[in-house]
């Protein structure tokens, strides 16, 4: 039997750990703006499906796939490339449980 997946606020708790798991391997821990933004933005995002608002949930992802693509692409570090994309991986997942009916958040 299928195991059924998990709601998309786990899907994003997730993302905040590898999110924190990345400061954690950054080169100056605790000192990066841009790490402090995205993890704001997922935390709007998941404020968003716990009150309902699929278009803001989708809005929120989008700009924190492009958070994510922007620390990327500024990372000189190649072992942290799977956790940048581990977060772009559930940001999508996130995307594509919350439908327009939240009826999957």
């Amino acid at each position: 039997m299928p195991t059924e997946p998990p709601p998309a606020t786990a899907t994003l708790d997730e993302a905040l750990e590898l999110v924190d798991e990345l400061e954690r391997r950054c080169c100056e821990p605790g000192r990066s703006p841009r790490m402090s933004a995205l993890r704001t933005t997922i935390d709007r995002a998941r404020s968003s499906i716990d009150t309902g608002e699929p278009e803001r949930v989708a809005a929120l992802l989008e700009q924190a796939g492009a958070q994510v693509g922007h620390l990327q692409v500024g990372c000189c570090a190649p072992n942290r490339l799977p956790l940048y994309a581990g977060v772009l991986e559930r940001l999508t997942l996130t995307r594509l449980r919350v439908g327009p009916d939240m009826h999957d958040a």
